[in-house]
């Protein structure tokens, strides 16, 4: 098999899981316990959860879109109650997001439905193979561009 081949492959099954992953079947969960949140709306609360506050420039640059965009997403956030913006004392330019109580509980929730739902995939997988995967997706992870802001 070609390099060709084996990349196109590679990029297959990527497009494969991710699409699984994405489905509604796989994404639904109890409203009464989890609100729905997009994916994008979770690794902006991941992102705040890791840094425990940063700017929305910050948040734009690691999620890859437009300053202009993270403050709309940022907007809905605020609104649901996930995400908090205060001025920074040393700078009164500039605000800083943190996560709200109710933010950290959505996070931790939707991280918790989000990793049972994917422990039964990863079942069909000894734990020798699931921890080669996880190595080879590490130093796959790697070598990929940082995206840069347009």
């Amino acid at each position: 098999m070609s390099q060709y081949d084996k990349t196109e492959q590679l990029y297959t099954l990527i497009h494969k899981i991710n699409r699984k992953l994405r489905h509604p079947k796989f994404n639904s969960t109890d409203q009464n316990v989890v609100p729905s949140i997009t994916k994008v709306q979770w690794w902006i609360l991941k992102t705040v959860w890791e840094q425990k506050q940063c700017t929305a420039g910050y948040l734009a640059k690691m999620i890859g879109v437009r300053p202009s965009t993270m403050s709309q997403m940022l907007d809905r956030l605020e609104k649901a109650g996930f995400v908090s913006r205060f001025t920074d004392p040393a700078d009164a330019r500039v605000r800083i997001i943190r996560l709200t109580d109710r933010g950290q509980n959505m996070f931790h929730n939707s991280e918790s439905k989000f990793v049972e739902k994917l422990a039964g995939p990863l079942g069909y997988l000894t734990p020798e193979e699931q921890q080669f995967l996880i190595v080879l997706l590490e130093k796959l992870a790697e070598h990929f561009p940082q995206p840069k802001n347009n």
